[in-house]
């Protein structure tokens, strides 16, 4: 083997050879070490207290105002990932979406007939997350499965409103503003495909369950409301998305 003086009396272009093995060789390797994922999520939250409470509006007034089982609970988000090695990687996740659930129904009155209306809106559901990434065959390769985890928290602004209106009636009967910030923690697994043999873009499939869960009391008013209700928002369970990502 060479003596490190044996090294250094190397030919400029043995040199310049011996650089470019050692140097440009780890560089090809690490040289987009950063990856950024945009998806859409579908999601199935328990939200188990919430729907018994408007299912109970629905035995007390006769009507059928759906739960949150009856609509689609789609959300955007990114994730941007720091490649480690080729079996981990970490990076962060923020995730948004917004929605709600309406109906009316005509009810009768000792006013007349009159229209009972129905809102659960949801201005604001973030998620800021730290992720772990670990990619048990390596980064090689076209189709790269993996195994993901996350911890963080998210934040939610919400309200339920519950109006009974005719020409002679304009009344609210219940009306709820909740907000706050809950812990979240998920698991999942997915694979990322690369689209072509350059591995620059890629399309990604997964599914995961989260754990996420804000309950508390709250101020609640209208004719029928008590002064405070239990606010619980129990977004744990499943989810699915589709995504389409790049490495830089």
């Amino acid at each position: 083997m060479p003596t490190p003086s044996a090294r250094l009396r190397l030919p400029a272009c043995g040199l310049l050879a011996a650089s470019f093995f050692l140097l440009g060789a780890p560089a090809r390797a690490q040289e987009a070490p950063w990856t950024m994922t945009a998806y859409i999520q579908q999601s199935w939250p328990k939200q188990t207290e919430t729907n018994r409470q408007i299912q109970d509006i629905n035995a007390a007034m006769g009507t059928s105002f759906k739960t949150w089982d009856d609509v689609a609970n789609l959300n955007l988000g990114v994730q941007a990932f720091r490649d480690l090695d080729p079996h981990w990687k970490v990076g962060l996740e923020l995730d948004y979406s917004r929605g709600k659930i309406t109906g009316s129904a005509v009810v009768d009155t000792p006013a007349g007939p009159a229209t009972l209306a129905f809102e659960q809106k949801y201005t604001v559901y973030a998620d800021l997350l730290a992720l772990v990434q670990f990619r048990p065959l390596g980064s090689d390769g076209r189709w790269i499965p993996f195994l993901q985890g996350g911890l963080g928290v998210a934040y939610e602004k919400d309200r339920t409103l519950l109006t009974l209106r005719n020409p002679y009636l304009d009344e609210t009967l219940l009306r709820v503003d909740n907000d706050g910030w809950f812990p979240m923690l998920t698991v999942g697994i997915g694979v990322d495909f690369y689209l072509t043999s350059r591995r620059t873009w890629y399309a990604e499939v997964g599914v995961s369950y989260s754990w996420a869960h804000l309950k508390h009391d709250v101020a609640a008013s209208g004719a029928l409301a008590p002064p405070m209700v239990t606010a619980d928002t129990d977004s744990t369970g499943p989810n699915a998305w589709l995504g389409i990502g790049r490495r830089f």
